[in-house]
C-alpha cells in the first residue's frame, strides 16, 4: 500500500510540478545550481515510475480493448467497422485513464469549475486529456471529418456547433457523469458518436467501472459487450416502470419547483421506480439495454444536455428500439433538442411526457 501511494505521489508529482531539467538535461549540462545527485536520483526514480505506469496502462487498455473488438467482429457489422475499432479502442483507453485518476485518488487533479468559483459544473485534468487523446487522434485517421467535443465548445464559450449534414461528424464527450467521477462515484462513462448527413449512424458508450462497452450502428443493431441489446417495450405504464432522470445543474428556484413537481407527479401516478443516475449518456445507455424503462430530462434552463449527451447515445438508443420525444412539445427529436423523454415504448414515452407536461403547466415562465 506505502508503495502505491508513494508511486501516485511520484506521478501526481511529474504530471502537475515538472522539474525545469529533464533527467536528460541534467547529464548533458551537468547539475544545476543547488541541485544533487539526490535530486537527480530522485527525478530518475519519478520518470522510472511514470514510464511503468504508462506502460502498464497501455498495455490493460489495449488488451481490453482487443477483447472487445474480437467480439465485436464476430457479429459481422457491415458498415463503419473501421469507425467503430477506431472509436472503440479510444474509448476504452480513456476509460483506463479515468480508472487510473481515480486509483490514484486524484479524480479531482486539475479540477476547475466552468460556472465560476462557487460553481457546480466541474471539468477535470482527464477530462481535458481524454478529450485531446480523441479530438487528436480522429483528426489523424480521419482528416476530412469535423470533430466536436464537450471540453472545447467549453473553451469557446460553450455553443455547440451546428453539425453540418455534408460533413461526417465526431461529436465526444470525454467523460459523462463528471460530477460522479470527480468524487469516485462509479457512474460516469465515455461517449463517441459519429453522424453521417446530420444524423447519428454510430454510437459507442464504454464503462469502465463495469468493463461495459454498447456500441450501435442505427441500421445493424445495438449490443452489450457482443450481445444484442433490445429495449423493453412490454412496459407500457408507469406502474410498471423504472424510469430514470437527472437534474443536471438547474439550481434556481423555479426550476427546483419544476423538478420537484415532476417527482411529485410521478410518484403520485405510482410510478414502480423513479432513480437519478447522474449521468444522460448512461442513463439512455441502459434505457437501450432494457435495464430501465424510460428516461426524462431537459425540464429548465440549466438542465439542458448537449449534442455530446445525445449522439452516441441516440445512435445506440435507435438500434435498439428506444423512442424519443421531446418533453415539452412535438417537435422531432434530434441533436439541437434541449430535452427528451425516451422509452421502449412509445406508449410509455407519450404518458411519460403527458404526465411532466401536466406536472409543469401551471409553473411555465
Amino acid at each position: 500500500m506505502e508503495g502505491a501511494l508513494r508511486c501516485a505521489s511520484l506521478q501526481r508529482m511529474c504530471s502537475e510540478t515538472p522539474p525545469p531539467w529533464s533527467v536528460a538535461e541534467v547529464f548533458r549540462r551537468g547539475l544545476p545550481p543547488r541541485m544533487t545527485t539526490r535530486h537527480v536520483a530522485v527525478a530518475a526514480g519519478a520518470a522510472l515510475v511514470v514510464g511503468l505506469l504508462v506502460l502498464a496502462r497501455r498495455r490493460r487498455s489495449s488488451r481490453a480493448a482487443a477483447r472487445h473488438l474480437r467480439i465485436l467482429r464476430g457479429i459481422g457489422f457491415k458498415t463503419l467497422t473501421t469507425e467503430m475499432e477506431v472509436a472503440v479502442r479510444l474509448a476504452v483507453q480513456c476509460g483506463e485513464a479515468m480508472l487510473e485518476a481515480i486509483a490514484a485518488v486524484d479524480s479531482q487533479s486539475g479540477l476547475n469549475l466552468k460556472d465560476g468559483k462557487h460553481g457546480i459544473d466541474p471539468q477535470t485534468a482527464t477530462d481535458l486529456a481524454n478529450e485531446r487523446l480523441v479530438i487528436d487522434t480522429l483528426k489523424l485517421i480521419f482528416p476530412t471529418h469535423a470533430v466536436i467535443g464537450e471540453e472545447s465548445c467549453a473553451a469557446a464559450g460553450g455553443k455547440v456547433p451546428m453539425v453540418d449534414p455534408s460533413v461526417p461528424t465526431w461529436i465526444v464527450d470525454p467523460i459523462d457523469g463528471t460530477q460522479n467521477f470527480c468524487t469516485s462515484l462509479p457512474l460516469s462513462v465515455v461517449s463517441i458518436g459519429l453522424c453521417l448527413n446530420g444524423v447519428p449512424a454510430l454510437g459507442v458508450i464504454y464503462d469502465p467501472f463495469r468493463d461495459e462497452l454498447f456500441v450501435g450502428v442505427a441500421a445493424e443493431g445495438a449490443y452489450l459487450n457482443g450481445v444484442r441489446m433490445r429495449a423493453d417495450a412490454k412496459r407500457t405504464a408507469l406502474d410498471k416502470a423504472m424510469v430514470l432522470t437527472d437534474v443536471g445543474y438547474e439550481r434556481s428556484p423555479k426550476g427546483a419547483r419544476r423538478l420537484a413537481a415532476c417527482h411529485e407527479a410521478l410518484l403520485l401516478a405510482n410510478t414502480f421506480g423513479v432513480r437519478i443516475v447522474g449521468s444522460t449518456v448512461l442513463a439512455l445507455a441502459w434505457v437501450a439495454a432494457g435495464r430501465a424503462s424510460a428516461f426524462y430530462v431537459g425540464l429548465h434552463k440549466k438542465d439542458v444536455p448537449k449534442a455530446w449527451d445525445w449522439c452516441a447515445a441516440k445512435a445506440i438508443g435507435d438500434a435498439s428500439g428506444v423512442v424519443f420525444l421531446r418533453a415539452e412539445n412535438d417537435i422531432p427529436f434530434d441533436l439541437t433538442s434541449p430535452s427528451v423523454c425516451a422509452a421502449g415504448s412509445e406508449a410509455l414515452a407519450k404518458t411519460l411526457r403527458r404526465t411532466l407536461c401536466q406536472a409543469t403547466v401551471v409553473l411555465k415562465d
